[in-house]
């Protein structure tokens, strides 16, 4: 990279800020971690700048500036979001309460579905339908949406969402009554759920449309905050932010369309994953980002993340294409506690960055950070970049009437708390693996986030996963991720037809159709000159019962002279792949056609060569540590005076600013070319 400046990716979690700065002259990275200010999350951004200017770089040297952000999903999930209203189609008012008349947890007749977004009285019919093929049956009652937005501005109600019956065939509905709500009422924020996902399934697609309004407010809130402290600091650069599916948009786009951002920090993080794990030649990775309130797990296969086009959030249905994770409650800050049965338990509760956990010197609650102390795996004087110390004395405190009800000491009760953790994250990622199909034994298990490395090579031993890869910089890789995503742009439209009865030529024209669009939005982004872009063609389709996916080949051209029922092999062969043979073929329902559009953003430079026949790396000091119960006389090494090639012998601690890898008995470690720890079992 020859271009002078800094390109800068910054992810805030719950915990902390990491930001990541690449210097486009050179191509050397600088990682920095500080704490995240819960209460006004862009002073840590601030916070980690003025550390950088500490190692000599200007925020006005900063050109890129690529945000992952969680004010939306906080919205939604502290249920802190802007008082709205719901326009509907006349016999349509229950459809936020009724939802999909399904128990949440189908064997406990307790579980309940989630009390919606907008309740009842704020929800208003309208007259108005539009049949199943798009075609008016009863046109737009202009009066009571009139009536019904006087009703919303009495209420002192924010916006309005507008949802109508199969919106998504024709929005000319939707169009009509926004296009009035704003001649009327101009200070309201109206939105039109065929406008940001034209998708069907009213049910999730209201919802969608519902969430995004709701977030909206505190999203602009924080984007204007962010802009103006920015400024101040002489950062001209878009700021662009990361979304769910792993790719970039504009900050204009993310404030009109927030709920696209609502995964974008653990994306960020597989982004980056597949990025590292490029480097270090690896194809198939189980990725492991264990920060301070959960654990997220991704599958990446033959280097390509696994999407899914709906998410769960509190309950609600997100459908949109997103990169495939799976939560588990169990971070560094996850709180030991003891269940109504008596057994020890942890997390999902969280103590966050603030108090933290007792370690920090502000909280009382024990958290599983507390233990990694107690245990001797991390060092009280360097944590944080060694921004921060531990007290290990407060986390002793903070487990002894755990320890106590236990019967044991403190030092087992801590071993206890992270065997108990270990035993969450076990179940949570042998239940994905074998729900896909995947075998552990043929996958990396990528380990970052602050917490990650620590406990991976214990998660690897269990499932037998073929190695443990912790990148360079772990504690900060999501905020990498951010700096290396692409700018990714979805278009789709739903047909809800059998696919021998629409024509290829139909096809290829809804095709070209999304495929201008893409373009379009992709000029829109101001971005700097993309060195390349890629389009893709995909078709949903449901078979036997199962949703499939396939991509079609170079671009909708290759539809000419293609018959429905050549594509039709496609699904079938996914089918028989799955299930096995099948000698009966049945009809194909299509549901979605789409266009992906990429324009790739430059990359860093992969690490350089170097020697792999150096002798065992040098300890810089030793201290014993506890492991299921045993005692362990360990050597302590420090990450940056690791060259290429050399081995480390389990067990051993291995410590880095940003965070601390732990390298069990009868197991080994080498740095290889990229930097990158790889953990491999000893050969017997």
């Amino acid at each position: 990279m020859n271009e002078e400046g800094y390109r800068l990716g910054i992810d805030i979690g719950g915990t902390f800020t990491d930001l990541t700065l690449l210097n486009q002259a050179d191509g050397s990275m600088t990682a920095v971690k500080t704490p995240t200010v819960p209460e006004d999350p862009a002073q840590g951004i601030i916070n980690g700048l003025a550390l950088l200017k500490t190692q000599g770089v200007h925020p006005s040297e900063i050109h890129h500036f690529v945000h992952g952000m969680t004010i939306g999903l906080n919205t939604l999930l502290q249920r802190k979001g802007a008082d709205i209203a719901l326009f509907v189609t006349e016999g349509f008012r229950d459809i936020l309460s009724l939802q999909r008349l399904r128990l949440p947890i189908p064997y406990d007749f307790r579980s309940r579905m989630p009390e919606p977004l907008i309740p009842r009285k704020n929800v208003f019919p309208i007259q108005e339908r539009m049949l199943y093929d798009g075609s008016e049956k009863l046109p737009l009652h202009k009066e009571e949406i009139d009536e019904a937005v006087g009703q919303v501005l009495r209420k002192g109600l924010k916006g309005i969402v507008v949802s109508f019956l199969h919106s998504y065939r024709n929005p000319l509905h939707e169009r009509q009554a926004a296009e009035r709500i704003r001649q009327i009422a101009p200070e309201l924020e109206v939105a039109t759920s065929a406008e940001l996902w034209p998708q069907m399934r009213e049910y999730e697609r209201t919802v969608m449309a519902v969430a995004n309004l709701y977030i909206k407010p505190n999203v602009h809130h924080y984007f204007r905050t962010l802009k103006e402290r920015l400024a101040l600091e002489g950062i001209s650069a878009q700021p662009f932010i990361t979304q769910s599916n792993g790719g970039l948009m504009d900050i204009e786009s993310a404030a009109e369309a927030p709920v696209k951002t609502l995964f974008s920090g653990p994306a960020a993080g597989v982004i980056g994953a597949i990025r590292t794990a490029e480097t270090a030649g690896e194809a198939n990775i189980i990725t492991f980002d264990v920060g301070g309130t959960s654990a997220d797990i991704s599958i990446v296969e033959e280097g390509e993340p696994t999407f899914t086009q709906s998410n769960q959030i509190s309950g609600f249905p997100i459908t949109i294409p997103s990169v495939a994770m799976y939560s588990i409650g169990a971070g560094g800050g996850s709180v030991a506690w003891i269940d109504s049965g008596g057994l020890l338990k942890v997390g999902p509760e969280s103590v966050g960055s603030d108090p933290g956990p007792a370690c920090y010197g502000k909280g009382t609650k024990a958290a599983l950070t507390d233990a990694f102390l107690i245990c001797h795996y991390l060092n009280p004087n360097r944590f944080a970049s060694g921004n921060m110390k531990l007290y290990r004395e407060r986390s002793e405190k903070a487990l002894l009437p755990v320890a106590e009800y236990l019967g044991t000491d403190v030092e087992q009760a801590a071993d206890q708390m992270i065997q108990v953790a270990l035993a969450n994250m076990y179940t949570e990622l042998s239940n994905v693996m074998e729900q896909n199909g995947f075998d552990p034994r043929e996958f990396s298990l990528m380990a970052f986030g602050g917490a990650g490395p620590v406990t991976a090579n214990f998660l690897a031993e269990e499932i037998q996963a073929k190695n443990v890869l912790i990148p360079p910089h772990p504690g900060t890789l999501s905020a990498l991720g951010a700096l290396t995503a692409d700018f990714i742009y979805d278009a789709v439209c739903s047909r809800q037809v059998l696919l021998e009865q629409i024509k290829t030529a139909e096809l290829k024209a809804e095709f070209v159709r999304l495929q201008e669009q893409a373009e379009t939005w992709l000029r829109k982004q101001q971005a700097e000159m993309l060195p390349e872009t890629s389009l893709l063609y995909l078709l949903d389709a449901r078979y036997k019962g199962q949703a499939y996916e396939i991509e079609l080949l170079v671009s909708p051209e290759c539809l000419e002279g293609k018959s429905t029922s050549e594509i039709a092999d496609s699904f079938h062969l996914l089918h028989e792949k799955q299930y096995g043979h099948s000698d009966e073929k049945a009809s194909i329902e299509l549901m979605n056609i789409r266009v992906r559009i990429i324009g790739k953003t430059p990359k860093p430079p992969g690490g350089k060569g170097g020697r792999s026949d150096l002798p065992e790396a040098e300890p810089v000091s030793q201290r014993k540590i506890i492991i299921k119960g045993g005692t362990y006389q360990t050597a302590v090494y420090q990450r940056s005076d690791l060259s290429c090639g050399q081995r480390i012998n389990g067990p051993a601690i291995v410590e880095q600013d940003d965070t601390t890898t732990l390298i069990l008995p009868n197991w080994s470690g080498k740095t290889d070319h990229a930097g990158n720890l790889i953990i491999e079992r000893k050969e017997s």
